[in-house]
């Protein structure tokens, strides 16, 4: 889901956003949670109940257990940084790949053309 995708060049900047490995529909379920979420807080705001963060947390961890999703407990064994520092250095892998394969839109325009002269 990164920009441009499916069928644009991948970019370092888009490895080290989570929400590009997610799938189309992974992602669809997501912004309907978060939208969900959003909407219960505006609600909160609206009726003008105080909520410290340890309360958000609270209900953020009801909320997720009323939809049937896993709570992460705790940070995990990764950090950002280093989850990041793998990640580009996966990319600069796939990068020399992507552009030896990636066609431009110039290209394409060539080829267009080539094949145009051809018939």
């Amino acid at each position: 889901s990164w920009d441009g995708a499916p069928k644009g060049k991948i970019h370092k900047y888009d490895v080290s956003i989570a929400k590009n490995y997610l799938s189309e529909f992974e992602l669809g379920q997501m912004q309907r949670i978060v939208s969900a979420y959003l909407d219960m807080a505006e609600m909160q705001a609206m009726r003008k109940i105080p909520m410290t963060m340890a309360d958000w947390e609270e209900r953020l961890g009801g909320f997720l257990k009323l939809w049937d999703r896993e709570i992460l407990q705790d940070a995990g064994k990764v950090t950002a940084e280093l989850a990041k520092a793998h990640a580009e250095s996966e990319f600069e892998k796939y990068r020399i790949i992507q552009d030896r394969l990636f066609e431009s839109d110039f290209d394409l325009l060539l080829k267009q053309i080539e094949h145009k002269d051809e018939e």
